[in-house]
């Protein structure tokens, strides 16, 4: 059963939708994760969003690569190596998830030393995440540990493997200070020297259009400026200090896409191609210029 959660965010009353979005209603999906509120909450949260004509779904990223497949979705903040993958899909200009450097909800935990790891159990709602581990555990440490694709649990999967990768709100919990921690963002900051963009809006040229990225950009411009309403209505329901939330809000996310950001995804998508994770380079075409 996909793991999903409709918000159903529909006008009601007197709203009115937006004029960038034709009816009928489109429906976009986004992770279930505290990264992506600021991307989404402005559907919900203020009159405009409400009055958008976008419904907005919740899925982990492989099912909402899924949901793409299928045409479930007009757009998916979704995971950055889909794009890699899928030449004939486009992304959204100016909004993405990313980071300079530690992410600290990407993550690989480990019993034994990073080089000396031979197996890793990897959260099987992941798609960016383990590409990224596969090519920083093969250049940066030159081993090639065999992966096993497991749920999300870190007791059963370190019961099964020497290391596993979690990513989201599980990657971001505090979990035993004796593991070895390789934060996955810190080590391609120290590979390339780039920021790395986890998630964009992505979706084909005919659904995911200019006028649809528009709204994308406004949602995101609104959530940039109320990080801090969004990290004091969202730390209790992470089990989380405020603090820790804001911080990780505005002082590790970033929610633009701009040049460095885009030379970090043209890196990911060269090194994918070298480690044999993609077959063929990716086009990496904005959906403004389909």
């Amino acid at each position: 059963m996909r793991d999903e959660k409709d918000w159903s965010w529909e006008p009601q009353g007197d709203s009115h939708p937006s004029p960038l979005i034709p009816r009928p209603f489109i429906t976009i999906g986004t992770v279930p994760y505290l990264n992506a509120r600021p991307l989404v909450r402005w559907f919900g949260d203020t009159e405009e969003g409400r009055g958008s004509g976008v419904r907005v779904v919740e899925a982990v990223p492989s099912e909402l690569a899924r949901m793409l497949r299928r045409g479930e979705c007009a757009a998916a903040l979704v995971s950055s190596f889909e794009l890699l993958r899928r030449p004939d899909l486009c992304y959204a200009p100016g909004v993405a998830v990313a980071a300079e450097g530690p992410v600290l909800s990407v993550r690989m935990l480990s019993k034994v030393p990073i080089p000396a790891v031979r197996s890793v159990a990897l959260d099987t709602s992941s798609l960016t995440s383990v590409a990224l581990l596969k090519i920083l555990l093969a250049e940066r440490f030159g081993v090639a540990p065999c992966y096993l694709p497991h749920g999300p649990d870190l007791d059963r999967m370190l019961s099964e493997a020497d290391a596993a990768l979690l990513i989201g709100d599980l990657g971001y919990r505090e979990y035993d200070p004796s593991l070895h921690t390789l934060d996955l963002g810190a080590a391609w900051r120290e590979l390339t020297g780039l920021p790395f963009v986890y998630a964009l809006w992505i979706g084909s040229p005919d659904r995911l259009t200019p006028e649809v990225a528009e709204v994308l950009l406004r949602a995101k411009e609104w959530g940039a400026a109320h990080l801090e309403a969004i990290a004091r209505t969202e730390y209790e329901r992470l089990g989380e200090t405020y603090e820790r939330t804001h911080g990780y809000l505005t002082k590790v996310m970033r929610y633009g896409l701009g040049a460095r950001e885009v030379e970090g995804l043209r890196a990911f998508a060269g090194k994918a191609l070298a480690n044999g994770l993609i077959d063929a380079p990716a086009p990496l075409s904005p959906c403004t210029s389909r």
